[in-house]
Parts: structure tokens; sequence; C-alpha cells
């Protein structure tokens, strides 16, 4: 068992994966509804940019 810091953004793959998500959002909020009716659906569809091959990256960059 090993104790972490109370947050530690290097041991954190969440936060690579937050990273990706945001840049998507950056660069491609043209596509992404103005309203309140397709936003669900563009937040499926926004996370699904991070598939199992990023997130074993970012596990491994993490030293999980």
């Amino acid at each position: 068992l090993e104790f972490l810091l109370p947050y530690s953004p290097d041991f954190n793959p969440i936060e690579e994966a937050f990273s990706k998500v945001k840049a998507f959002i950056h660069h491609h909020h043209y596509l992404l509804a103005k309203d309140g009716n397709g936003i669900v659906y563009d937040m499926m569809v926004t996370m699904d940019i991070v598939n199992v091959s990023n997130a074993v990256g970012y596990y491994m960059h993490a030293g999980y």
C-alpha cells in the first residue's frame, strides 16, 4: 500500500483524460450544441474520444 499526497495531479491518470477532452472541446466547439437540448449527447460523444489505449497509456505514464 502506497499513500499519496491528498491531491497529486502527476499521479492521477484522469487529469490526462480531462486534458484530452478539454482540447477536443476547445478545437471542435463549433460542432457542439449551443443550447441545452443536445448537451448530454455531445458529452457522451466527447467522452468517447478517450479510448482503452489512451487509458492504458495514462496509467503507465502515472507509474501504475
